[in-house]
């Protein structure tokens, strides 16, 4: 796996904006027809002369689970450009990075306990010791970003170490090894705006729950990777959408997936394109597959072939 550079940042900001806790039992009532359970997706029709391909990320999994379905190669080497949510490629770039680590942080004084009580703060500042992370470093960070710690066993270590991969930085690197251009959906001060969007106080209750579900006696995480393994992107779609963020929705996933659609249609008219987005971002009524769909795109799914497929 490639060395960890300041590009971390970018995965950090994806893992925000999918919208982290979830909740297995909170079923989206409005789903359409239930999707084949497949990562990979061929886009065609609408006045395309070639197919593009989409495909479903999870932005860390573990590096024992990494895999690609058994199509992506052809897809990819189809295709003349690579797209992500972001250009992972300009978290590279210093003056991209001097811009994002400020937005960090939370605004004025604020800082973590201001938002949460006495006892909450106990708890999390034991939950950051036992990951040997001093809590008094993060206490102005955006509690969002702090989620991401509350991962399992992740660390900001963990990718370096090998234990985690980061489907957007391996696809990156594989893009690079084969001369393909790499642009993205959005911009980094869309995606800090968006979570800006989200009131501090709604942020510290996303932490506060994702530090209860993991101490709880389900591994929500796990049961995530195994819906990922599966390629069952119709549950995971319903996964993601939590209690705690449901008023938000619309700006985490709705809003941007509309968003995405005309952009993904001007990509495509330049030429084959590979879109790798969040996998929770393609199933549903507002999920990019059927917005596509409604604009006049055939979108089929492109099955593994592999056996025993979950591993």
């Amino acid at each position: 796996m490639q060395k960890i550079t300041y590009s971390l940042l970018g995965v950090i900001l994806l893992v925000m904006l999918s919208c982290k806790v979830i909740n297995t039992s909170n079923i989206e009532s409005d789903v359409p027809l239930k999707l084949e359970n497949s990562l990979l997706w061929k886009i065609e029709g609408n006045g395309l002369s070639k197919p593009s391909y989409l495909f479903g990320t999870i932005h860390l999994i573990k590096a024992d689970k990494y895999f690609l379905p058994s199509g992506f190669r052809k897809a990819f080497d189809e295709s003349k450009s690579v797209v992500f949510e972001i250009d992972i490629d300009k978290m590279n770039d210093i003056s991209e990075q001097m811009k994002f680590l400020p937005k960090l942080m939370m605004k004025g004084d604020t800082s973590l306990k201001d938002l949460i009580t006495d006892d909450e703060y106990s708890k999390v500042q034991k939950y950051f010791n036992e990951k040997h992370l001093p809590l008094f470093l993060f206490e102005k960070i955006k509690p969002m970003f702090l989620t991401m710690f509350t991962d399992g066993d992740f660390n900001p270590n963990s990718i370096q170490s090998g234990e985690y991969v980061s489907y957007e930085m391996e696809i990156s690197k594989l893009a690079k090894e084969n001369g393909k251009n790499i642009n993205g959906l959005e911009t980094i001060d869309f995606q800090i705006s968006v979570l800006d969007s989200i009131p501090y106080a709604y942020q510290a209750e996303m932490l506060m729950k994702s530090i209860e579900v993991q101490g709880g006696d389900t591994n929500q995480t796990d049961d995530m990777y195994d819906m990922y393994l599966e390629q069952n992107i119709t549950d995971l779609h319903q996964s993601i959408e939590s209690e705690d963020i449901s008023k938000y929705d619309k700006i985490l996933l709705n809003n941007r997936n509309n968003t995405w659609i005309p952009r993904m249609s001007d990509y495509m008219q330049q030429g084959q394109t590979f879109f790798a987005v969040g996998a929770g971002h393609l199933a549903g009524n507002q999920g990019v597959i059927e917005l596509l769909r409604k604009k006049g795109y055939k979108v089929i799914a492109v099955l593994d072939e592999r056996k025993n497929i979950k591993k």
